[in-house]
């Protein structure tokens, strides 16, 4: 049987300007394509709500021809799309067609001979994650499009992942750990071996809840200090005693696998107290990274230079941050 994506489109494909069906309106998202181009193992399906059909806002054939742009631009890419399944009633009409029924999910599975339990819906709306649920697939919601107006409602549903955009949605259907998350408990020998190996240890922690381009910059500037970089997690129970009961959005497990997936992160450890300077104090590290906006007198200042570390400091992108992603942008009716 085949892994099959399941993909919304306007507002996590495309962008949505509302009611969109204009072909010279087409615009594919940032990392849409090279996400696309990179899930070559999964069968992929469009699954759209269209209402603006049953609405009288544009026709079937306006709707068919704005596909026809966007699987133009998809082919460009080396990107096949299967099979488009639309529902063109409005919610008033109480069709069995309309997300979050399964209906099309049910019918690809006979199809295409799909395994639901194998694969993923990536939306932007609680009815693409309802439409996992009951689907018996695993829903991946997107910050993007409709995005973090929804946030609150879908995390009662409990997607497998919340990603800031497409490339991080294909990331996670794609992370594979490895060896690279290593148990708390054993952290303290790992650290031992690579300093009687010579290797220059560089530590760095954090919540990592939705990554975005302030995550990436600290750790890719982390790792240019040492040799080995080793990224303490803040568990579910450390982000929520910080930062409070509504996050992290993702769990540490998602968070610890997304980051796995950074070449320039070589160990991943999860710890569950409220700072971590007992991790610290096991793993001595050589450099220990932190935000400027914490200064060079932050609280994991004396445990690393006791042990004959120094902190090393990387500026913040202005603008980014989980809490900023998390507040979305303006919803549109779809």
């Amino acid at each position: 049987m085949e892994k099959a994506i399941f993909l919304d489109r306007d507002g996590t494909l495309n962008e949505d300007s509302g009611y969109t069906y204009r072909p010279e309106s087409f615009s594919l998202l940032p990392g849409v394509a090279e996400g696309l181009v990179r899930l070559k193992g999964y069968k992929l399906f469009i699954v759209t709500n269209q209402s603006g059909i049953g609405r009288g806002y544009y026709s079937e054939e306006d709707m068919h021809e704005y596909n026809r742009r966007m699987l133009l631009e998809l082919e460009r890419w080396g990107i096949r799309i299967e099979k488009i399944y639309f529902c063109p009633h409005t919610p008033e009409e109480g069709c069995d067609c309309r997300k979050p029924s399964p209906k099309f999910l049910m019918q690809a599975q006979q199809e295409y001979s799909i395994d639901l339990g194998l694969s993923y819906v990536i939306g932007d709306h609680p009815g693409d994650i309802l439409l996992a649920h009951n689907a018996g697939c695993r829903g991946i919601y997107l910050l993007t499009g409709h995005g973090g107006m929804h946030l609150e409602e879908v995390r009662k549903i409990n997607p497998a992942y919340v990603a800031a955009d497409f490339k991080q949605a294909a990331d996670f259907i794609l992370a594979e750990n490895g060896e690279k998350v290593i148990a708390r408990e054993k952290v303290q020998d790992l650290a031992d071996s690579l300093k009687k190996a010579g290797k220059k240890i560089v530590t760095l922690n954090g919540a990592f809840d939705v990554l975005h381009k302030g995550h990436e910059k600290i750790l890719s500037e982390a790792k240019k200090q040492g040799d080995i970089l080793i990224v303490g997690l803040n568990s579910d129970a450390s982000v929520r005693s910080n930062k409070g009961p509504e996050r992290p959005v993702n769990n540490q497990e998602n968070r610890a696998r997304m980051l796995a997936c950074f070449e320039f992160v070589d160990f991943v450890t999860i710890f569950d107290e409220k700072t971590p300077l007992d991790l610290l104090a096991d793993i001595r590290p050589d450099v220990h990274v932190n935000g400027s906006e914490y200064g060079p007198n932050c609280i994991e200042r004396d445990v690393v230079e006791q042990n004959g570390g120094r902190i090393y400091l990387v500026d913040r992108i202005a603008g980014y941050s989980t809490t900023n992603l998390l507040q979305g942008q303006g919803e549109k009716t779809k």
